[in-house]
């Protein structure tokens, strides 16, 4: 079920062929989460003179297919046997669109799948939930041409529609007028009933202009963390920068330069459509996802048992079974640790979660240098390829396996993403960390420790309880880091001894 290893008879690619961009995505095959073999887009600007002319122009199809041509010879020598190329709102609109697919056809040997606009906002809708399945609100996919929506609630794609309000076809029609700009998109949201349902939820932010939004913005407020998927931002805050950078020229955009130069040009536009539709839905917060239409491609194809799977977790058993030395005892912790964590959060499911996967990458540094073990676990989670997590979670993570590999909580690799967290979150990740490291200890490894022990609380005690059969388990470097563990928690640590099992229990 999680295969760790890619082989290259089952890599699959996918050509998005957008309005703005050409992109070649080469995944490991089709799983819950697959990994990235390879990906390149080229700014083709299909859409640009769509909005005047009705057609694709001359250079962008040029471009175009030559970067096709590229995409093809990488696949064949990268022994792809299966191609799936995908064509939105520029190709689907344009008055030239079968005359491209045909060419494309003759001078690539690629297939073109022509994709109508609902199904484009619902594949990519699809995209967020499978990075994201507890994601409730709309969905927005900005490509250079269109705009698709999507309610997102209860894991399922409700009301999808394809608005013809890209960027690119904007500034075709109306220039970089604001004024004329905002009262269209007002017009063309105010035609969808709908939206009210998505009141006061979220708005996750599908398509590179958008993202390269929140990319600006994190530079700006130098995040603590430069991850994309999962930054989350207020409406307020996020309507404030958009409004900013609306009224900049592209080149005075601040870190712009470090975006091609077809990509900084839309982004005043973009910020606008931004700002309007979290205006329209009175949006809660602004959540960024990596995961779109190629992602939702490949989700759509798995089987319904695929599907269920909790994206993270899957990443966690693919990790743990490639890097740890005995991922097996993984539920045995989990399940070992659970008395010391009774006390009632605001959500206990997506709490213990998190334990499972600490559990399951307790383990996940033991290759590196003992002095660096710390900051390899770390760096492990907080710049990893996961999906499912916010950043505050990532934070979480860090800062129990930081404790369980026994570093101090204000060392500089995770130090600074310490804000991200609530002293009582910050807190309980390190109880748990704690408990691992203790756990650890305890076993050496051997996974009996860890069935015949129990952990018990009291108002002011912790207790550590091991058979008189296996008393020889226990020596001073085990109450070490029982007492850690009991200092985290504010309670005295003591071993104990009882002649039968039911006397372990709490």
């Amino acid at each position: 079920m999680f295969e760790a290893v890619a082989h290259a008879d089952q890599y699959l690619a996918v050509i998005d062929i957008g309005s703005n961009s050409v992109r070649l995505v080469v995944f490991s095959g089709q799983r819950r989460v697959p990994d990235t073999i390879f990906n390149e887009k080229m700014m083709c600007g299909l859409g640009a003179e769509l909005g005047s002319t009705g057609s694709m122009g001359k250079a962008s199809i040029k471009l175009a297919i030559s970067t096709l041509k590229r995409f093809k010879a990488l696949c064949d020598q990268m022994e792809v046997k299966h191609i799936h190329a995908i064509a939105t709102a520029a190709v689907r609109d344009a008055k030239n669109g079968p005359a491209f697919v045909r060419q494309v056809k003759k001078e690539c040997g690629i297939d073109i799948t022509i994709i109508e606009g609902t199904e484009e906002g619902r594949l990519s809708a699809s995209g967020v939930l499978s990075g994201e399945p507890t994601a409730t609100g709309l969905m927005g996919d900005l490509g250079g041409g269109s705009l698709e929506l999507a309610q997102l609630k209860d894991g399922q794609v409700f009301h999808t529609v394809s608005l013809p309000i890209g960027p690119l076809r904007l500034m075709s029609k109306f220039g970089t007028n604001r004024r004329d700009i905002r009262r269209f998109l007002r017009e063309e949201f105010a035609k969808l009933d709908w939206l009210e349902n998505c009141s006061g939820q979220n708005l996750y932010l599908v398509g590179g202009a958008w993202r390269n939004i929140a990319k600006l913005m994190m530079r700006e407020k130098s995040n603590p963390l430069p991850i994309l998927h999962g930054y989350r931002t207020s409406r307020s805050e996020m309507t404030d920068y958009c409004r900013r950078l609306s009224r900049l020229r592209p080149q005075d955009i601040p870190f712009g330069n470090s975006l091609p130069e077809a990509r900084r040009e839309v982004l005043p536009v973009a910020a606008i459509i931004l700002a309007e539709v979290m205006a329209a839905i009175r949006a809660r917060s602004a959540v960024v996802s990596t995961y779109g239409l190629r992602e939702g491609f490949i989700f759509d194809r798995l089987s319904d048992e695929a599907r269920e799977m909790d994206p993270f977790i899957f990443t966690c058993h693919v990790l743990a079974a490639e890097r740890c030395r005995f991922p097996e005892h993984s539920e045995t912790i989990y399940e070992w640790t659970r008395p010391l964590f009774q006390r009632r959060v605001s959500d206990p499911e997506h709490r213990d979660k998190l334990h499972h996967a600490i559990c399951l990458l307790g383990d996940i540094a033991w290759r590196g240098h003992p002095d660096f073990r710390a900051e390899k676990a770390v760096e492990t989670v907080l710049h990893g390829h996961f999906v499912g997590l916010s950043h505050r979670d990532r934070a979480y993570l860090a800062v129990a396996l930081n404790q369980a590999y026994g570093a101090a909580i204000d060392a500089p690799h995770v130090a600074h993403i310490l804000p991200l967290l609530k002293i009582n979150e910050l807190m309980e990740a390190r109880m748990m960390g704690a408990a691992l490291r203790l756990a650890q200890r305890l076993s050496g490894g051997a996974v009996t420790a860890l069935t015949v022990s129990r952990l018990r609380i009291t108002k002011a005690k912790l207790f550590l309880g091991v058979p008189r059969s296996y008393k020889d388990l226990t020596n001073d470097v085990v109450l070490k880091r029982l007492t850690q563990l009991s200092q985290l928690m504010g309670r005295r640590p003591v071993i104990e001894f009882p002649r039968n099992m039911s006397a372990l229990k709490a």
